[in-house]
């Protein structure tokens, strides 16, 4: 999680900083400088959740939704190598949410079996 936290971390500053190879592919993709300051801020929340122990369902599932639409706009333009990139991390980000909800379902499981 640490490892994935940190990308989306890194990936999110450089939207907001609006460093040049961000700003250029925002405008390639045919959105406007706020979707791209929008995207920063739900990448650093989701990677702030995830990195919370107690949050990292929440982080996780944050991110899938975000780097779905990545997926589907990468396609949706026509680039299919990016859109296999950012597919990675959906990945990456599933998982991590299926992971913790499974975690998360057996301790509220064996929390109710101690309480009858």
């Amino acid at each position: 999680m640490g490892a994935t936290s940190l990308f989306f971390i890194q990936n999110g500053i450089q939207k907001l900083a609006g460093t040049s190879p961000m700003v250029e592919m925002f405008r390639e993709l045919g959105y406007p400088d706020w979707a791209r300051f929008a995207v920063g801020c739900v990448e650093l929340a989701g990677a702030v959740l995830m990195a919370l122990p107690r949050l990292t369902l929440y982080g996780a599932s944050l991110l899938s939704v975000l780097m779905l639409g990545a997926v589907l706009t990468e396609f949706s333009a026509g680039h299919g190598f990016e859109a296999v990139l950012a597919g990675q991390w959906l990945v990456v980000v599933l998982v991590t949410a299926g992971v913790r909800y499974r975690v998360l379902s057996r301790k509220r499981t064996k929390e109710n079996g101690m309480r009858q």
